[in-house]
């Protein structure tokens, strides 16, 4: 059976093919960024209009500023790779990055045109009212992007067509992957194999259709975008022989990793002493996440202690006169990449009885617990010192929370109780985390806790942004008034 026997199986499929449009990703880049321009030109503008429309004798001045902001922004965004497909492509995890940037952007603008000495020529009214229209219409034009490609996709209006090199267990794992991707506008054209007697005439729902001689035929009749080599990299030779075959084609051609039905299609590409390499692990929230986050750590915290500074200055007296001793515990634990960090923290028990490595688990009405430290535990007041770690640098407000170097959990340490508990040690650790918004927090005195505790700490890891962290911190504000579980 050849490519021409086969046709019949794949007529329906071609028929929404050749109507769909090819989906560029550069293009689709593009619109997104031309459009974020015009956002911000056409609202300045309008704004202006509307608002001052007798002094437009000064309306060169308010374009200046619009297009330097514009200007800032464009380049902003391409660095930090906000126009990227990818990203356009998931709006609700970048919106974080969208709302971070864009403030850092016009905050700069605003610095520029006070150096300047021009600011108290603008209208606060129309700065505030320009820059939060012009922000809610990015992000709902991100959402409106997504959507019309997600709309445009399922009704076969837009396609990246993809044709398969590799029937075999190789091939078949790539489609598995890709089909779990959910992309409506990803689309699998068929398989072609020069083994072709040896396999089904279907592979997860795609029809196979020849050999890598048919696929050229098909190529030439119809719209492929890319054709992906799903072979064991061992088939060196193999592989150098079908690539010489595709090199007439106008179509990319893409070298599936090896093992891709492991997940590892989820990985980045890079390149390497200028060698293409498949990024197995990589740092979480690091390049400009890691800038944003710690810009948005600096401040809050420096914020938050100047506000609570009274409260400090209450339960440190309330400590004094409750028992002799320092007001502050500080307590060795560890930190990033498994760094000993000194963890600040109000004294909450008897400072004759305190245990500075978490030998001994607090229990309910623990006699070494002072009356004040009592309360001060249950309501996390003790913790409040730790804002001073995070202008340090060496915690964030939102993060695995730090351990004591002997703590345990039914009688071993945490480390040999979970196989990858030093995860939690690739970010800095945090006052707050996920593990304690969802009620894994306090006492650890079996398994099952600090594996669910550590279970919660890895997710956060792996899906971070700048949203996720105000969340877990408005949910902090009503967990943390729980004393359940904390003694």
């Amino acid at each position: 059976m050849d490519y021409y026997k086969n046709k019949s199986v794949e007529q329906t499929q071609l028929k929404d093919v050749r109507k769909s449009f090819s989906l560029s990703t550069s293009v689709v880049s593009g619109s997104v960024a031309l459009t974020d321009a015009l956002i911000i030109l056409v609202s300045g503008i309008l704004i202006f209009y509307l608002y001052l429309p007798h002094v437009t004798s000064i309306f060169s001045l308010y374009l200046s500023a619009i297009a330097l902001y514009a200007s800032a922004i464009l380049t902003c965004f391409y660095s930090v790779d906000l126009y990227s497909f990818r990203s356009i492509s998931r709006p609700m995890a970048r919106v974080g990055k969208i709302v971070f940037f864009s403030s850092i952007m016009f905050s700069l603008t605003l610095t520029f045109a006070f150096v300047l000495k021009i600011s108290d020529q603008y209208s606060r009214v129309w700065v505030v009212s320009w820059f939060f229209s012009s922000l809610t219409l990015i992000i709902l034009s991100r959402f409106w992007f997504y959507h019309s490609l997600q709309k445009w996709g399922a009704e076969k209006k837009i396609s990246r067509n993809i044709a398969v090199i590799g029937a075999e267990e190789h091939g078949q794992r790539l489609l598995k992957v890709i089909n779990q991707m959910k992309e409506p506008w990803m689309n699998v054209i068929g398989v072609f194999e020069d083994r072709f007697s040896r396999v089904p005439t279907h592979i997860d729902g795609s029809p196979v259709l020849g050999t890598v001689s048919d696929l050229i035929n098909h190529v030439q009749e119809n719209r492929v975008n890319d054709v992906i080599i799903a072979l064991p990299w061992s088939a060196e030779k193999r592989m150098q022989e079908i690539i010489e075959k595709l090199e007439v084609l106008p179509v990319d051609i893409r070298l599936s990793p090896d093992m891709a039905g492991y997940s590892l299609l989820n990985h980045s590409y890079s390149h390497f002493c200028g060698l293409p390499v498949l990024n197995i692990s990589e740092k979480p929230i690091s390049g400009w996440d890691y800038v944003s986050k710690m810009i948005f750590d600096k401040v809050i915290s420096a914020i938050v202690l100047i506000l609570i500074t009274p409260l400090l200055i209450i339960i440190a007296i309330a400590i004094k006169l409750d028992s002799p001793g320092p007001v502050f515990f500080k307590q060795k634990r560890y930190g990033f990449n498994n760094q000993l960090i000194e963890v600040w923290k109000f004294r909450s028990m008897r400072n004759d009885m305190q245990d500075k490595d978490a030998e001994k688990l607090t229990e309910k009405n623990d006699p070494r617990v002072t009356r004040v430290g009592d309360f001060i535990r249950r309501t996390s007041l003790d913790e409040l010192p730790q804002f001073i770690n995070v202008l340090r640098g060496e915690m964030s407000i939102v993060g695995p929370r730090p351990h004591a170097t002997r703590a345990k959990a039914a009688g071993k340490l945490y480390q040999d109780q979970v196989a990858k508990y030093a995860v939690r040690h690739k970010v800095i650790p945090g006052i707050t985390g996920w593990a304690q918004v969802n009620g894994w927090r306090g006492e650890t005195d079996t398994e099952e806790k600090i594996k669910m505790r550590v279970e919660y700490d890895l997710y956060y890891i792996y899906n971070w942004s700048i949203l996720f962290d105000v969340k877990i911190i408005l949910r902090t504000l009503f967990v943390f008034v729980d004393s359940k579980n904390t003694y």
